[in-house]
């Protein structure tokens, strides 16, 4: 009983500046990561759009030999317009809420695609410029 009782040093866990230390490291990084994730998201965003209109391209071209000119319309899932189709016999592969506009004249077509956060993206065909 008359020991008296030893703690034992390092063992008492971690200290309040330790944990703040901690912290600020991870918001450091968070704040780091976030902007580059947020663009990678639009990247991707914007990359899905234009693979849907890459996809329309063999119906523009097959609609144009069969009446000589390119199919004009639009497709909108919301409102449910699909005269894009109807000309052209083009739907996209992933109906994800985007909209597809195309205008057209002699020498190609235009197609405005835009998806619900508002993300557009616009390509002169068949040579695929921005627009």
């Amino acid at each position: 009983m008359g020991r008296p009782l030893r703690t034992i040093r390092g063992c008492g866990g971690i200290t309040l500046i330790e944990l703040m230390i901690a912290i600020a490291i991870i918001a450091t990084v968070a704040a780091i990561a976030l902007p580059a994730y947020r663009d990678y998201v639009e990247t991707a965003a914007v990359g899905v759009l234009a693979a849907e209109i890459a996809t329309m391209e063999p119906f523009q071209q097959d609609t144009r030999l069969r009446t000589g000119s390119y199919g004009i319309g639009t497709w909108d899932f919301a409102t449910d317009d699909t005269s894009l189709t109807d000309a052209t016999g083009w739907a996209p592969r992933n109906p994800d809420g985007a909209t597809y506009v195309v205008l057209a004249d002699e020498a190609g077509y235009r197609v405005t695609a835009t998806d619900p956060a508002g993300r557009s993206v616009c390509r002169i065909m068949p040579a695929r410029r921005p627009c």
